[in-house]
């Protein structure tokens, strides 16, 4: 019945993880912001690269400031990032 059991379980294990790897699901990362551009977007950096994001907060962030930025649908979209948060306190 053990044996059973195991093959069972790893026939569903297997047949999940194949599942898995076909959903997109947002993923939002850490990040500063390094810049900010004339028409209202920021400059962050991912991975060591610079990147123009969009601000989906609605009010203006400062240079040096940490935000959260979310990317649409994991790695696929990066074009589609933007801020979504501010982290920590927003200090004056």
């Amino acid at each position: 019945m053990n044996k059973l059991n195991n093959i069972l379980l790893s026939t569903i294990e297997k047949k999940l993880a194949e599942k898995l790897a076909c959903i997109y699901y947002d993923k939002t990362f850490p990040s500063v912001i390094y810049g900010v551009n004339d028409d209202g977007t920021y400059q962050i950096v991912r991975e060591g690269h610079l990147y123009t994001v969009p601000n989906g907060l609605g009010i203006p962030l400062k240079v040096t400031q940490s935000v959260w930025v979310t990317m649409p649908c994991g790695t696929k979209n990066l074009k589609d990032m933007y801020i979504s948060a501010i982290r920590g306190n927003l200090k004056s």
